[in-house]
């Protein structure tokens, strides 16, 4: 969905002194990371996208044919990231609405971070938000109209940040479930670094799912709940690539760690995985999803979904307990009522067809 009024300004002018190569133009995933980088505005809905050009911006411009971007130049990039900054903030027009500003050498920020910041700035107008990750400041600061000329004619020290901090009290915190809004690639090393994080882009890390729970307010039950099941599930699929299988481990465990993060809702699994969708994480909640109901496979083989349902079953508050301990007691509480107890049976066969599927397979 488009969102008018929304101008993302991404500043590319620098020199990549410490890159020794000029970084926009660097490969990621097969793209540069330039285009990385307004992929993210674009599928957040951010139709006005400025890039700020000065170095090399013999080479930057041709790679922005077709991107649908206006090229912005300074001339005065020598001076420092700041000036590019103005210079972006300078092509603004007087209906500009609220703008985010990010340095090309951050190009990790989900889509899903940015439509989050741009719903949150619709209860703060007027305010700045400066997004945060378990408590640390990130990037990109969404700012609305009325401080855009206070930054553009700001000049004390410490560039942006300085500016910002002269508007502290017109700026609120937001807590977002992503990590890489503090993850800028500077150095060689951290370009390798990049390259590894942007091939596990998919799986919420365990300081993401932290986040993520404390985003929602998981209760510490619960937590204590999610852990046993992740430690179970990481065992087994240990078990199962040990045996040959393919299994994504991370992933399970992520998804372990954040099954029961709508625990007390209505329909909590599904309520769950759209949480964890939102958070820019599809495929740790296509498995969340399934968490409580499944239709079991068969073969040689056994899916992601199915370790997580498995091991959430195996859990019972959290401490680990049998099958036969789990579906008994709830076999036993709701006898009479046949509704309740066909559904038991069917999750406690369930389980019990893929436990005998992951023992044939690891053999124990």
């Amino acid at each position: 969905m488009e969102r008018p009024g929304i101008t993302a300004i991404i500043l590319a002018a620098g020199y990549s002194e410490r890159m020794k190569q000029f970084k926009p133009l660097l490969d990621l995933g097969g793209q540069p990371v330039i285009e990385r980088v307004i992929s993210s505005f674009v599928d957040a809905g951010v139709a006005d996208i400025r890039v700020v050009a000065g170095h090399c911006q013999e080479k930057l411009i041709p790679a922005l044919v077709g991107l649908n971007v206006r090229i912005v130049i300074n001339d005065r990039y020598a001076e420092g990231m700041f000036s590019s900054v103005q210079a972006g903030l300078g092509s603004l027009e007087a209906e500009t609405g609220s703008l985010f500003i990010l340095p090309a050498d951050i190009p990790l920020v989900r889509a899903q971070t940015i439509q989050y910041l741009i719903e949150r700035s619709t209860f703060h107008r007027g305010r700045i938000l400066i997004p945060s990750f378990l408590s640390r400041r990130g990037h990109p600061p969404v700012v609305p109209a009325e401080h855009i000329e206070f930054i553009r004619r700001y000049s004390g020290g410490k560039g942006l940040k300085g500016a910002l901090a002269m508007l502290q009290d017109d700026t609120t915190l937001i807590p977002v479930a992503d990590e890489n809004i503090l993850f800028d690639m500077d150095t060689p090393a951290k370009y390798l670094e990049l390259r590894e994080r942007w091939k596990r882009r998919h799986i919420p890390s365990p300081d993401e799912c932290r986040a993520i729970a404390s985003m929602f307010g998981m209760p510490e039950h619960t937590l204590r709940h999610c852990r046993a099941v992740a430690d179970i599930a990481g065992s087994m699929t240990d078990a199962l690539n040990s045996a040959g299988c393919a299994v994504e481990r991370d992933l399970i465990v992520a998804a372990a760690l954040l099954h029961d993060l709508a625990r007390d809702r209505p329909g909590h699994a599904g309520e769950a995985a759209r949480l964890v969708a939102e958070s820019g994480f599809p495929e740790a909640a296509a498995l969340i999803a399934t968490h409580m109901d499944i239709t079991a496979g068969s073969g040689g083989s056994v899916s992601a979904a199915e370790v997580l349902y498995l091991a959430d079953k195996l859990v019972q508050e959290d401490r680990q307990v049998s099958l036969e301990q789990r579906f008994g007691q709830k076999l036993e509480r709701e006898a009479g009522k046949t509704q309740a107890l066909h559904k038991i049976e069917l999750r406690y066969r369930t389980a019990r067809s893929i436990q005998e599927r992951i023992v044939a397979l690891t053999g124990g």
